[in-house]
């Protein structure tokens, strides 16, 4: 039988919480969608393609509120449904699918999709497709909602193919463990740069 690790807090740091928490409140502050894909290196790649092959998503983006807090922009993204979004596309906090999965803090997973009167065909009309499938999942670092993560199935409407599979709900707990890993992988490079570690 293992033995339990206690750690317990070291009185010494007691003073300097308060100093280091509003230190680590304004580093999240300045991290925006234009400057996101700095902290995104190989291994944010490696493990966002993992999940993104194990649910069987065509693309995969992660969505941070702009400076005004107005809109969602994607930020980092990766396949041909994705990538030439990243920055070059604002979804209104009011509408859509993604905009609610960040207003509620609640994740989403649904096939046909785009028979959903919240779906917005923003992004569709865009890349000239059809979202078929589409999971979004809340993210966060440094203890608060700063985004989404989506990813999506689509089809080519004009090409006379079958639908894509579509999620299933292990889909959505790929999804949900990418997202809670990447919280953590952030949460220790942010806070290790803040202190200089």
């Amino acid at each position: 039988m293992a033995t339990r690790l206690n750690i317990l807090p070291d009185e010494r740091f007691v003073p300097l919480r308060g100093a280091l928490a509003e230190r680590l409140e304004a580093v999240g502050e300045g991290i925006h969608p234009e400057n996101f894909a700095a902290l995104c290196d190989g291994m944010v790649r490696y493990l966002l393609e993992q999940a993104l092959m194990q649910a069987g998503a065509h693309g995969g983006l992660i969505w941070l509120l702009d400076a005004e807090k107005e809109s969602l922009v994607p930020s980092y993204g990766i396949g041909p449904a994705s990538e030439p979004l990243v920055l070059q596309h604002q979804q209104p906090i009011r509408e859509g699918i993604v905009s609610m999965v960040m207003m509620s803090e609640q994740p989403f997973c649904e096939n046909e999709v785009y028979r959903n009167a919240h779906h917005s065909k923003m992004v569709d009309e865009k890349l000239h497709q059809q979202t078929f499938a589409m999971i979004v999942v809340p993210f966060y670092f440094l203890r608060q909602c700063r985004g989404v993560i989506s990813c999506v199935q689509v089809q080519d409407v004009a090409a006379d193919t079958p639908p894509p599979d579509g999620f299933q709900v292990d889909d959505l707990r790929t999804m949900q463990r990418f997202a809670a890993i990447l919280t953590e992988l952030l949460d220790y490079r942010l806070l290790r740069q803040t202190i200089q570690w």
